[in-house]
């Protein structure tokens, strides 16, 4: 996670872009957060572990055959 003021971000744009695709980018204004720049993989990855989380597990630590297809899905 990473704070960065909306000037400094203005001033260094292409840094924090490269720098979101790995972490978040807090952007501050008055020292308050106004925005986050964050990469599409990273907020899929972090969905997708939300996702995982809310499977339906079988006594066996299995998925069920609906949640395994579904899985199957989101890696494509």
């Amino acid at each position: 996670m990473c704070y960065v003021t909306a000037t400094e971000l203005k001033n260094n744009l292409s840094y924090y872009l490269e720098k979101s695709m790995t972490e978040d980018v807090y952007v501050t204004k008055n020292k308050k957060v106004i925005s986050i720049l964050t990469s599409p993989q990273l907020k899929a990855y972090f969905e997708f572990k939300k996702y995982v989380e809310e499977l339906d597990l079988h006594d066996d630590g299995t998925i069920s055959d609906e949640d395994a297809i579904a899985e199957e899905i989101l890696k494509r």
